[in-house]
């Protein structure tokens, strides 16, 4: 017995020793380490150090966002972690106390008993950056508002009159401020910028009302909108910029108003037809045509062209008005013409089928939709005696079979009778032999175009009335003999009408009539 109480009373110094060591051993411990069960903000610290509590508490802390919600429901967020900071050092000492706080002498208990601390770290407010987030957003390019604001109608050169109207619905911005700082302060986390009325209105004065009475009359005007198709291949935009410059106006610079709606100045539309006419029109101007030997040449305007668009300028800006008047665009329009030749653009208004005659190479060529389908060599107007056929851009104004040409001096007669301009025309001519190379300097016609009897019945049939001639030439300057750049001008038609007696065939013009007589050129026998 003695021996086994011996045995027990040794265990129980054993276990007693142990549990005594294992207790200070945690005394010791939890000096320096968080004590069985403490959680910091619902963070569990248990056994950790608070030096790396501090970071863990930090993470926890809930950075309080701000949501604005604008007048259309859209919404603007700003991120608290980028208005809000705290102080590491004040979260520090704050876990700092909170481990002193605890006893570690008591560290068994906690086994058994759950700590909770709560620990609110302070926030500092950025109120530069918050303010910069909400001035970077839309918000900080809407209009704000200033009550010297006020509605005006504007004139540019690209836009006409318009309606500048910024006093309604504008942004309070100071009143913004106030609502976003207090929103941050106060933790509230939401703006509702329709209720908070930071949307705001300029009242009118009587002059506004009389300016907006006089702009809902201007725009039944000048809501239009045409689209000139032009014969030269253009496209020209008539709108409200247009009718802007169309407008009547008094003379102190105000619109003129009658049974309440704007009055059109009738000049001005007959100003702006005549402008399109000077610029798109080319009857009367210079054209330009790519030949086939190569190169560019101009072909001046002489009374000898006949080809070309040319607009009827009063009566299309008689018409353009009442259109304008009526408040009906039509969408498209083109243009009352004099003459209309729409084959092409402006700057080629030939198309694809046309009739080319090189002077300088006594060549002409047919091209129907750009291929060529004919050529041949011809003899043009004599150089020599100042009959040159002259440059020009007409087209075939009439057809005709078996036909006598008269002149002074001469009667000849041909099978086939196409007359281009005037009375220069393409025929054939039985009396030569050869045709091309330099027969035109000496030995040419009085200003026909001479074409092979067997070419010219071929071309004949292939060639439709109204289809464009184009005859041009190329003559290096001579410093010897500048005189000679004058013969083209100086060439005139003889004044006299010459008979031409048709013989067999039936002639046939533009309106498809026969007739007996036509008037020609003189031509070489």
């Amino acid at each position: 017995m003695k021996r086994i109480g011996i045995i027990l009373i040794t265990i129980l110094s054993f276990l007693l020793i142990t549990f005594a060591g294992l207790y200070f051993f945690g005394v010791f411990y939890f000096r320096h380490w968080f004590c069985p069960n403490t959680y910091i903000n619902g963070v569990n610290v248990s056994n950790k150090n608070f030096n790396v509590c501090d970071t863990l508490i930090a993470d926890s802390v809930v950075n309080h966002n701000l949501v604005i919600e604008d007048s259309d429901g859209s919404q603007i967020f700003v991120d608290g972690s980028e208005i809000y900071s705290y102080n590491n050092n004040e979260i520090a000492n704050a876990i700092q106390y909170i481990k002193d706080s605890q006893n570690p002498y008591l560290w068994v208990k906690c086994l058994f008993e759950k700590h909770e601390y709560v620990y609110y770290p302070k926030r500092y407010l950025d109120d530069k950056k918050l303010m910069q987030i909400v001035t970077n957003s839309k918000l900080g390019k809407k209009d704000r508002f200033d009550p010297k604001r006020r509605a005006e109608i504007k004139y540019t050169d690209e836009r006409g009159y318009e309606l500048i109207d910024d006093t309604q619905n504008l942004l309070d911005w100071e009143l913004l401020k106030e609502l976003v700082m207090q929103a941050s302060v106060e933790d509230t986390g939401y703006i509702n910028l329709k209720e908070a009325g930071v949307y705001k209105d300029i009242a009118r004065s009587e002059e506004e009302k009389k300016l907006l009475s006089d702009w809902d009359k201007l725009e039944k005007t000048l809501d239009f909108n045409m689209t000139y198709k032009l014969a030269t291949g253009e496209d020209i935009v008539v709108d409200g910029s247009v009718i802007s410059k169309m407008l009547l106006l008094d003379e102190n610079g105000d619109f003129v108003f009658e049974d309440g709606e704007a009055v059109i100045d009738s000049e001005k539309v007959l100003a702006f037809v005549q402008d399109l006419s000077d610029k798109y029109d080319n009857l009367y101007k210079d054209k330009y045509f790519d030949t086939t030997s190569g190169g560019t040449v101009t072909i001046p305007y002489t009374r000898y062209t006949t080809y070309g668009s040319l607009m009827n300028v009063r009566a299309e800006a008689e018409e353009l008005e009442a259109i304008i008047k009526s408040h009906k665009s039509p969408g498209e329009r083109e243009p009352i013409y004099i003459r209309k030749e729409d084959r092409g653009t402006y700057a080629n208004n030939y198309g694809g089928t046309y009739v080319e005659v090189d002077i300088t190479n006594q060549h002409m060529y047919y091209y129907v939709n750009n291929a060529l389908v004919f050529d041949t060599d011809v003899v043009t107007g004599c150089k020599a005696n100042g009959n040159m056929t002259p440059d020009c851009v007409c087209f075939i104004l009439n057809k005709a079979r078996n036909v006598t040409l008269i002149g002074p001096g001469y009667e000849s007669f041909v099978y086939y009778w196409m007359c281009i301009t005037g009375q220069i025309g393409i025929h054939d001519a039985t009396w030569r032999r050869t045709f091309g190379g330099e027969i035109y300097l000496w030995g040419g016609s009085h200003g026909c175009i001479n074409t092979p009897l067997n070419k010219m019945s071929e071309l004949y049939d292939m060639m439709e009335i109204g289809t464009p001639v184009i005859v041009h030439h190329y003559e290096p300057p001579k410093v010897e003999e500048p005189e000679e750049a004058e013969e083209l001008e100086d060439f005139e038609e003889p004044d006299e009408s010459e008979d031409t007696e048709a013989e067999e065939a039936d002639t046939e013009d533009a309106a498809g009539e026969e007739t007996t007589e036509t008037e020609t050129s003189e031509e070489t026998e």
